[in-house]
């Protein structure tokens, strides 16, 4: 079907422009500084990136995720356009949705099939509540879609930027707000986009509440909100990173406490504890998102089967088949799961264009690593990650988030999507090292810094 329409196309320079207006505005605080140059820009690249991805769903693939959460909004304007209450459908859950006295008072023949999940459902109703102030219009929508991450990326950039004392931040700027894949992939009618901007906003409040101590409550209540949103959308992802903060923290308040014998104990005790039920929880959490994905594979066998005998190299790790969905086979596969997630696809594994670009990134991040491996050497690389409490989340948070996400993708395509919110703290990890191993040197390096 076309959902991308002349009115599209003739929507597209006003609200272009009516955003740029905006962010022109915005970008005064910056005014003689390097970030007004940076902001802008990184504007027009999720800009361009939104616009992009549409036109590659709509004229390269013809179909997609994206198509299906459009129609969803479709159906929720149909139901309120009909006369159904709002605040009704923008409450009920998806479980609820699909039960027989509730089924009875929509219209079932335009109901997409995606809209069983909390997850699509959301994605719609957000879609259906931004479609008022869009004409309706797919590309528009988008638009919406890729403004919101560019605000999210560009509040972890700024804090990224401030941890770091502003000792890199053209090239954190290049790595976070620049990304090819973070612009195209994150810019898109798709869950991925706003989770992207969820995972940015979280850990800006929490910084500001935590380490800076400027709490507002509308500050935590937007915080609220949006774990909630991330909850509701990827799971796992906020799971990980309430985990990946906790035990970052954790070290952070170790550091701070480390000349007070019994701070120091009590500390200590919260660690074995806290490790203790971060475990369970965690294994827990695995359970659940194997059993899922393994349900995934089932309803999806066939077009696996198609995909692998079509093109045999599209595999992001090891057939369905080959996996033992479990936390045993979790652990012992992580370190080969998470090189996969984070290096491939390899350039002899790209048979389209769109991948050969991803080829070329997942090179250059594993020659970045490399790079900084050499330059402070793998001991102090090390030292310098265990001792940096923002570092060490970010090295937590990314290779946890890796392993998860190799573990549960089949496809490079969907691997390049749902690597995302890697992306900008396996840059600041790498950054951040390389960053006090060329300042401090070894023997300055200050154990008690921040």
């Amino acid at each position: 079907m076309q959902y991308i329409t002349l009115t599209d196309f003739l929507l597209f320079p006003l609200y272009l422009f009516f955003f740029y207006v905006i962010i022109k505005i915005l970008a005064k605080k910056y005014n003689g500084t390097p970030l007004k140059k940076y902001f802008i820009l990184a504007f027009f690249l999720h800009m361009g990136g939104s616009f992009l991805y549409a036109m590659l769903i709509q004229f390269y693939y013809g179909y997609g995720d994206s198509f299906g959460f459009y129609m969803g909004s479709n159906f929720i304007r149909n139901f309120i356009s009909d006369g159904g209450n709002p605040l009704k459908i923008i409450f009920l859950s998806s479980e609820e949705l699909l039960k027989p006295q509730n089924l009875a008072l929509f219209s079932v023949t335009d109901m997409p099939a995606s809209i069983g999940s909390n997850a699509n459902f959301m994605i719609m109703k957000i879609s259906a509540l931004l479609s008022y102030f869009s004409f309706n219009s797919y590309l528009i929508i988008s638009l919406f879609f890729g403004l919101f991450s560019f605000a999210g990326l560009w509040k972890l950039f700024g804090t990224f930027n401030q941890i770091l004392d502003k000792k890199a931040e053209k090239l954190l700027a290049f790595t976070i707000l620049y990304t090819p894949s973070i612009c195209f992939w994150g810019g898109g009618l798709i869950k991925d986009t706003i989770c992207l901007g969820l995972v940015g906003f979280i850990i800006y409040f929490i910084y500001k509440i935590l380490i800076l101590k400027k709490i507002m409550i509308r500050d935590i209540a937007l915080l609220a909100i949006m774990f909630y949103l991330l909850y509701i959308l990827k799971n796992y992802i906020a799971s990980i990173l309430i985990l990946s903060i906790s035990l970052s923290y954790i070290i952070f308040i170790l550091t701070k406490s480390r000349d007070n014998i019994i701070k120091l104990a009590v500390v200590i005790m919260i660690i074995i504890i806290s490790s203790v039920v971060l475990f369970l929880n965690l294994a827990s959490s695995i359970e659940s998102l194997v059993e899922e994905s393994k349900e995934q594979i089932v309803i999806f066998n066939d077009a696996y089967s198609f995909a692998e005998t079509e093109d045999n190299t599209s595999l992001a790790g090891f057939k369905g088949a080959d996996y033992e969905l479990s936390v045993s086979s979790f652990i012992l596969r992580s370190p080969i799961i998470m090189f996969s997630t984070l290096f491939r696809p390899y350039f002899w594994e790209s048979q389209k264009l769109i991948m050969l670009f991803s080829a070329l990134e997942s090179f250059l991040m594993l020659i970045a690593l490399m790079f900084v491996l050499y330059k402070c050497a793998v001991f102090r690389f090390f030292i310098i990650l265990i001792a940096d409490p923002y570092i060490f989340f970010a090295f937590i948070f990314t290779f946890f988030l890796a392993a998860v996400v190799g573990f549960t993708t089949f496809n490079f395509g969907t691997l390049v999507r749902y690597r995302l919110p890697i992306l900008p703290f396996y840059f600041f990890m790498l950054i951040a090292i390389y960053t006090k191993s060329k300042i401090n040197g070894l023997a300055e390096l200050n154990l008690t810094e921040k």
